[in-house]
């Protein structure tokens, strides 16, 4: 008797409980269907496609180098690229009569009223799928009646719009499925690094358990509650008729996921991740890609415009990396060292840096730009203000002495004392052989270099290095301008240089080549730049005295078998910062090396040997370029034939030495007597020219300009490079 009376008293308030559900559904049925009658219109069915999808990098060959998002990962597919397994997992679970309602479900909003009048507050909503996608676009998510009304107003009228197909592929691209994995694409990527046309029915299961809470029942961080989440789950697929109960027996057996499986650098991925890995967005060249998108105003005229498009925009970004480069520059800065000498530069935390261009289009094909972007982000390589450049610098006072008439056989005067006046030190002091211009490269003689620097005119020296590319601020009042004391970056020097084996037309280095928005409209497009830096002849000359340094001097180590090759070494004061430019008939390349944290610093001895650019920074460069010859099976392109001189080589001369005095040219001594006066004159005579000058000018030394400086001239570079 006692149980009947409990039995009745709980239909009874059962029934009361459904008496007040409807007393409170009808009325909002009756402003769900007056919303419906008096909307505004048409929905705004763009609205639901306002949300973040992740912008891809791409290499020049098409792969994908890297994916930027925000705490949004999102990669929207069309419905047909999904699977069933997944379709009919969700439905499931979240829906399982959405082919069949309106928008709502009567049904589950009388089951959600009768459990939130039991409870005495809003704690289910009985959404639909439809529902779902209206409240994330157009509503927020207070749990309120009103809010509610709303919400199944528009369900109905955008099932008025909208195909149900069309609903699923919008919702199934926008929920979110933890750690940060927004959609089913990315969820598929994020826990099995596989797309989502693999997902199997397991798969599926535990996706669609994480829908209702993606934090709490996230199988990596809880696994047990994402365990029974995935059991109920597979039990609703039972129960319609989505698999059978056998099949839901072995799918609860199988294990969670333990980690993810794309985004990992140097931490745990799990064994059974898939092959899809999306390669994180942190490296040098990615870095530089992202700076520069966000300084274009082509993407938006504020920084918050930009920053959302370039991790929100689903933007395609085609840059310029070669990936066969890219790898044998990082291989080569990894690998080169012995493993004594790296222990020893790690101590002391000696590092290199290196850019490599396409000559004949200025595309950045490969950047290493430190230690490594994970714990050095400064990038070495393209960061202002640079590094002293060293002996790198001669090769600007090159072309300068090229573009001015001189000819590789063309003798220059060894080192010398040169009144500084007002500078320190003064006089300004510095030894170093002398020989043909092609010699002195080769010894890269120092004191050859600053007495061609006064030869040629230091202002002409800056100006040949700002035509070619090199933005750094110069003192041509400094005597030794010439052994690069001031700072330029590797990109800018691998730039400058490229123009070279490029005829002497510049291209600006680049590293976009096009950037598409997500329907294909292209937004930015590189446009070619080219200008002449120096003329065809003296690029050509100056090929030909680099890749005999190659041969017979400081850069031996750069030689290349199968290839052609022309460079300059580098060293500067104390063995602080050592260098290699040079370049192929494909590349120019710019390797570095020193100690980044202190600008300055000596490196001292590594392994027993000092430090010259014709050492480690040589080999470095060789070892990559050899290694990008071979992978590419590049055949070997000699250097041009240059015009044959049409004179027999002589002293240097140039804009500020016209006569060549400054490297040894002896004046033709002339007595002349009018009926006024007598005269000794000194005629000096180049071909084609003939001035007469007061004989008091023409002693080598007074002759030297003179320079009047109130600031100090950097230091000299050391002479080994």
């Amino acid at each position: 008797m006692k149980k009947l009376i409990q039995f009745g008293a709980a239909i009874l308030s059962g029934g009361v409980i459904v008496a007040v559900a409807m007393a409170i559904l009808i009325p909002s049925v009756a402003r769900v269907a007056s919303a419906v009658e008096g909307g505004d219109g048409a929905i705004d069915v763009s609205q639901f496609q306002d949300y973040a999808v992740r912008s891809q990098v791409f290499a020049a060959d098409g792969s994908l180098i890297a994916t930027l998002h925000g705490a949004e990962n999102r990669d929207p597919v069309p419905l047909a690229a999904m699977p069933d397994t997944i379709k009919n997992a969700v439905l499931s679970v979240e829906d399982a009569q959405f082919y069949e309602h309106i928008g709502i479900n009567l049904r589950g909003l009388v089951r959600a009223l009768v459990q939130n009048v039991q409870s005495g507050q809003v704690e289910q909503g009985g959404s639909t799928i439809t529902q779902q996608l209206v409240k994330k676009a157009l509503l927020s998510d207070e749990r309120v009646l009103n809010r509610k009304t709303k919400e199944a107003a528009l369900a109905i009228r955008l099932e008025g719009q909208l195909t149900k197909d069309e609903i699923l592929e919008l919702y199934l691209n926008t929920i979110y499925f933890g750690n940060g994995a927004y959609g089913v694409q990315a969820a598929a990527e994020t826990y099995w690094g596989k797309p989502v046309a693999e997902l199997n029915w397991v798969d599926s299961a535990l996706l669609a358990s994480m829908i209702s809470n993606p934090v709490e029942n996230d199988p990596i961080l809880h696994p047990k509650k994402a365990k029974e989440e995935r059991k109920l789950a597979l039990d609703r697929m039972v129960a319609n008729g989505v698999i059978t109960r056998a099949q839901a027996i072995e799918f609860d057996a199988l294990p969670l996921p333990v980690g993810r499986c794309t985004g990992v650098v140097a931490g745990f991925r799990p064994a059974d991740c898939g092959a899809i890995n999306q390669p994180p967005e942190e490296s040098y060249f990615v870095e530089e890609v992202k700076q520069q998108l966000l300084a274009d105003t082509r993407l938006g005229a504020t920084y918050e415009e930009r920053y959302a498009q370039v991790f929100g925009g689903g933007l395609q970004i085609h840059t310029t990396l070669d990936p066969i480069a890219q790898n044998a520059a990082q291989e080569a800065h990894d690998n080169t060292f012995p493993s004594n000498v790296r222990a020893e530069a790690d101590s002391k935390g000696i590092t290199t840096a290196m850019v490599s261009v396409d000559n004949a289009t200025g595309a950045v094909r490969a950047l290493v730009g430190g230690p490594g972007f994970a714990d050095y982000k400064y990038d070495i390589a393209t960061h202002e203000p640079g590094r002293q450049t060293g002996s790198t610098f001669k090769t600007f006072v090159i072309l300068t002495a090229l573009e001015q008439g001189v000819l590789p056989d063309d003798t220059v005067g060894g080192g010398g004392s040169w009144p500084n006046p007002g500078s320190s030190p003064n006089p300004y002091v510095i030894t170093g052989g002398g020989g043909t211009l092609t010699g002195v490269t080769a010894a890269s003689s120092n004191g050859a270099f600053v007495r061609l620097g006064q030869t040629v005119g230091l202002e002409n020296v800056m100006y040949t290095a700002q035509r070619l590319g090199v933005s750094s601020q110069f003192d041509p009042r400094a005597k030794s301008m010439p052994l690069g004391v001031f700072d330029v970056t590797p990109l800018e020097m691998a730039s400058a240089y490229s123009a070279i084996p490029n005829g002497g037309v510049r291209e600006p280095s680049y590293f976009i080549d096009r950037v598409e928005d997500r329907t294909g409209k292209v937004l930015i497009q590189h446009q070619a730049n080219p200008t002449r830096g120096v003329s065809w002849q003296s690029a050509c000359l100056a090929t030909q005295i680099l890749a005999n340094n190659v041969q017979n001097g400081t850069g031996t180590n750069a030689q290349l078998n199968g290839q052609s090759s022309a460079g300059k070494t580098g060293t500067t004061e104390s063995n602080s910062n050592t260098w290699f430019v040079g370049f192929t008939p494909q590349l120019t390349t710019a390797v570095w090396m020193g100690i980044p944290a202190e600008g300055t610093k000596p490196m001292g001895n590594l392994g027993g040997r000092e430090q010259f650019g014709g050492l480690w920074p040589a080999t470095i460069w060789h070892n990559f370029n050899q290694a990008y010859v071979d992978q590419t099976n590049q055949k070997r392109v000699n250097w041009p034939t240059c015009a044959a001189p049409t004179r027999a080589g002589k002293p240097a001369s140039g804009a500020s030495d016209p006569y060549g005095i400054l490297n040894g040219a002896e004046p033709t001594v002339v007595e002349s007597t009018t009926t006024t006066t007598t005269a000794k004159t000194t005629t000096t005579t180049r071909p084609g020219t003939t001035t007469t000058r007061p004989s008091s000018s023409s002693s080598s030394s007074s002759s030297s300009s003179t320079t009047t400086s109130s600031t100090t001239t950097p230091p000299t570079t050391a002479s080994p490079n």
